[in-house]
């Protein structure tokens, strides 16, 4: 332990002092891996070999523990690590550490697992990217989508490309937290040559962290000549009501200067498009409830040129929103666009029979398929393959009387109370390891989860045998494999060039197709 101590201190220290060194942010982050892996090997050592009394039954019983890193990277909030103990599938793990407590950062994550390949045994990451996360964002849909939806999808497609390697145990996820100021919009910022082209923007030039407020302003008092200057205007203090607007304005406060000054507000922003090369697309970053007779379309953009510290956010006011995406939903840019879903008419008069439709329908821009996605086919080939374990139980139940008060509206005056408990596992190769088992009595349900938790072990064990193919036995199984044409999982014929493999089995080493 003194050895793992003195290697953990050297470690740490790498992290910390990282920036004086001048070491590598690579140096620094596999620095950061061997911490967490180290730990994780001491944690899973020290409860095996410790007792109940000594401090660490919390730990042990939620199948983690967390573990702060110390790093020297100027805009790192934290860098955190979730130790696992006894989590063995990585859904359920992942679903356990959903919770974040932080809002307007950007979070990344690095999943760490075990992989075996026949006799050999590799610890391998997977990586996410850094996505920002709002003090607006729904946090479950966040996490689902940016951690838990990219790292099961990777584990997937790893599993699947370098067939052989499969999951053996999870060590630990990273989480990375870096400071993000994605909305605090406050210094003058000079528009992208290609929105400045269309004269479709009108961007005032204020430093006084109050360009939200001039840009409204802007908007509700057009200004003939030299539309990019305060002095243009009436002073904003005059003419809105910010009683409670803190500046810079945020997007959470723009629900209450709506109703502070009866005003509706739109705010769009630029983002890059899917492709490398495809350039930048304007897209709707917050859409107010009720379109108001002043309405305020307003354009977010930020100083990527400044360091991540120093990010710089910026409103403008879209004087002419058809103008400013025209180019980009059609090749006439003389349509009449809808603020709302961004769709585009050829005159005034549909576009206002439709806004009264969009209103009341649309929460957010319909995007639909492009040339290069617009046919809809089966891609879950992998919910093709059958279970190889499945679980079939059942509860039988008595209905209990409960003493409640009669007097009330509404009240249960019976429940379901378990007696009994059967389960039949059904193993899709080896019947010799199909089983029934029952059991009667009040803890039936506390010895239903026991086995489970015995049977997932169980199966864990022989998941990571993971078995070799086994060679064809007649030359006649060679011909078919050399003159297939088709992949048996999908269905699709195979290219000219394409490289054939075998897939089998990973448990029994079976061959079953091209």
């Amino acid at each position: 332990e003194q050895k793992c101590d003195e290697c953990l201190d050297f470690l740490r220290e790498t992290c910390r002092n990282s920036k004086c060194q001048r070491t590598s942010t690579g140096v620094v982050n596999a620095s950061i891996a061997q911490v967490a892996r180290l730990e994780g090997l001491r944690n899973v050592l020290q409860q095996r070999f410790e007792h109940v009394g000594s401090g660490r039954v919390e730990s042990q019983k939620s199948g983690f523990s967390w573990l702060e890193i110390e790093t020297a990277f100027i805009n790192r909030v934290l860098t955190g690590v979730v130790l696992n103990s006894s989590y063995i599938e990585p859904r359920q793990f992942l679903r356990r550490r959903e919770r974040y407590r932080y809002h307007c950062l950007k979070v990344n994550t690095i999943f760490n697992g075990e992989f075996v390949a026949d006799a050999k045994r590799s610890a391998k990451s997977i990586i996410t990217k850094n996505y920002e996360l709002f003090n607006t964002s729904d946090l479950r849909e966040w996490y689902d989508e940016h951690v838990m939806d990219n790292i099961l999808a990777a584990l997937e497609e790893f599993q699947e490309r370098d067939s052989g390697w499969a999951l053996s145990r999870i060590s630990n996820l990273i989480v990375n937290v870096n400071k993000f100021n994605p909305m605090h919009a406050g210094c003058w910022v000079e528009l992208p040559r290609e929105i400045m082209l269309k004269k479709a923007v009108i961007n005032v030039r204020s430093m006084d962290n109050a360009c939200f407020a001039w840009l409204v302003v802007a908007a509700l008092y057009p200004a003939e000549n030299n539309v990019h200057r305060k002095s243009s205007y009436p002073d904003y203090t005059t003419v809105l009501k910010l009683e409670g607007i803190e500046f810079p304005v945020t997007l959470k406060q723009i629900t209450k200067f709506e109703f502070l000054n009866d005003i509706s507000i739109n705010v769009f922003t630029k983002r890059e498009r899917g492709g490398k090369n495809d350039g930048n697309e304007i897209v709707p970053l917050r859409f107010t409830k009720e379109k108001k007779e002043k309405h305020v379309n307003l354009l977010y953009l930020q100083d990527l040129r400044r360091n991540d510290e120093n990010v710089i956010g910026h409103f403008t006011w879209i004087k002419n929103l058809s103008r400013l995406i025209g180019s980009e939903l059609s090749k006439s840019r003389k349509k009449k666009h809808c603020d709302r879903c961004l769709h585009y008419f050829p005159t005034s008069e549909k576009l206002s029979l439709h806004t009264v439709d969009c209103t009341t329908t649309n929460e957010c821009a319909i995007i639909l398929p492009n040339e290069n996605d617009k046919w809809l086919s089966f891609r879950g080939y992998n919910k093709k393959e059958r279970l190889l374990f499945v679980v079939y139980a059942d509860l039988e139940c008595i209905l209990v009387k409960k003493t409640t008060d009669e007097n009330m509206s509404r009240f249960s005056y019976q429940h379901h109370k378990a007696f009994s408990v059967g389960y039949y596992v059904r193993c899709v190769y080896d019947e010799t390891m199909s089983i029934y088992k029952s059991y009667r009595g009040e803890d039936c349900v506390s010895w239903f989860v026991k086995e489970l938790y015995d049977l997932a072990h169980r199966a864990k064990r022989i998941f990571d045998k993971n078995m070799t193919i086994a060679e064809f036995t007649s030359n006649v199984e060679w011909e078919q494999f050399r003159n297939a044409t088709h992949c048996h999982i999908c269905e699709k014929p195979f290219e000219e060039g394409d490289l054939r493999v075998r897939d089998h089995c990973h448990l029994t080493g079976r061959y079953r197709g091209p």
